[in-house]
């Protein structure tokens, strides 16, 4: 027994000339009692009909709060302009601006707010916020550090073969490296050696070290975590409220990353559906969050080592090979992802006497 899963039922001696009590019988599938599995975390004993609007208005709140933020500095602009003082114009943005240190930090800030947005609007659905990390309403920082080290033990040398590979074959590649489903993407193709950084990498290093986790797990804890469970908790049907999430949030996830080639679209959907597959194996977010955080960092590396983070933060299309090339990466990745966190026997579903202590 590891420290990820929850305390097991241990069997009580009685006294003589006491009765033992009889064990209750198992709830049926689909019951408010029934063990709940990550999609179904919320739809507990208290699961009432009304209770997504809640986290719904929730999520809403927070938008609007978000779009009240904007506005304030919209109008401290136009103050700061009649008063001579410059600010950032929002509407002069330019590309080169969200690859400088400065734009990639508000970027990556602004993603990574879909944590505290999911935290929320999981409290304000079932009063346990926690739930939206995992079955056991916590972050399981052993299974999250392990698999963020077994990811990143992956997809380096997968990352050098795939390029390899497509050298060999005489295919379009990226001499930096191809990105996966979540980010990443091509730049011009140039040898491994020498790396030919641009001006000001040290900082955009620091940058991507220091706040790209937290932009992933944002991605995450939104469409695996708040999204993936709010669905699932109006779905009585178990394989159901499994599958409908995964394919759902993995093509809106797809989706929010803008217009994009069906190549590029299919690598960043099958991430998400891998993702769902780990959180539902897992219980919980910890294992597509070390994913996402260990692509990403590899893949904004090395648009940084070559010059390359314009080229792969707005990429809009990947040749064929490539793609193909990124989702085998994905696949494989996911897969022993799956074999080492099932060596660690995490906890899969809610332990019920937590939850009916709340309300």
């Amino acid at each position: 027994m590891t420290d990820d899963m929850p305390p097991a039922a241990v069997p009580t001696s009685t006294a003589p000339g006491h009765s033992v009590p009889a064990l209750a019988a198992p709830d049926p599938v689909g019951s408010a009692l029934a063990p709940r599995e990550y999609p179904q975390a919320l739809r507990g004993p208290k699961h009432r009909w009304w209770r997504p609007l809640l986290g719904l208005a929730a999520v809403v709140a927070c938008t609007v709060v978000l779009a009240g933020a904007m506005l304030l500095y919209a109008l401290a602009f136009v103050v700061a302009e009649a008063l001579g003082v410059r600010l950032p114009d929002p509407s002069s943005l330019t590309d080169a601006w969200f690859v400088s240190p400065v734009g990639l930090l508000v970027t990556n800030l602004g993603l990574a707010l879909g944590i505290p947005v999911a935290l929320v609007a999981t409290w304000a659905r079932a009063r346990r916020g926690g739930l939206v990390s995992s079955v056991l309403g916590r972050v399981r920082w052993r299974l999250l550090l392990g698999a963020l080290g077994v990811a990143l033990l992956l997809l380096v040398p997968l990352t050098f073969a795939g390029d390899l590979l497509l050298t060999q074959l005489d295919l379009p590649a990226d001499g930096a490296g191809a990105g996966s489903g979540a980010d990443g993407g091509a730049a011009a193709e140039e040898p491994w050696w020498p790396l030919t950084p641009a001006s000001g990498w040290l900082a955009l290093a620091v940058v991507v070290l220091l706040t790209t986790p937290l932009q992933a797990a944002g991605e995450e804890y939104f469409f695996r975590g708040w999204l993936t469970q709010w669905t699932g908790s109006m779905l009585r049907w178990r394989w159901l409220a499994i599958a409908l999430p995964a394919v759902l949030t993995a093509f809106l996830f797809a989706l929010a990353h803008g217009a994009q080639s069906p190549w590029l679209f299919a690598d960043r959907l099958v991430f998400g559906l891998v993702a769902s597959l780990l959180v539902w194996r897992t219980g919980g977010l910890e294992c597509a969050v070390a994913l996402h955080v260990a692509n990403n960092l590899l893949a904004f590396g090395l648009a940084i080592a070559y010059d390359g983070l314009e080229d792969s933060l707005l990429i809009t299309e990947i040749a064929p090979a490539e793609g193909a090339v990124s989702i085998a990466g994905t696949i494989i990745t996911t897969a022993v992802l799956l074999w080492w966190a099932r060596r660690r026997r995490p906890a899969l579903v809610v332990p019920e006497p937590a939850e009916r202590g709340t309300r």
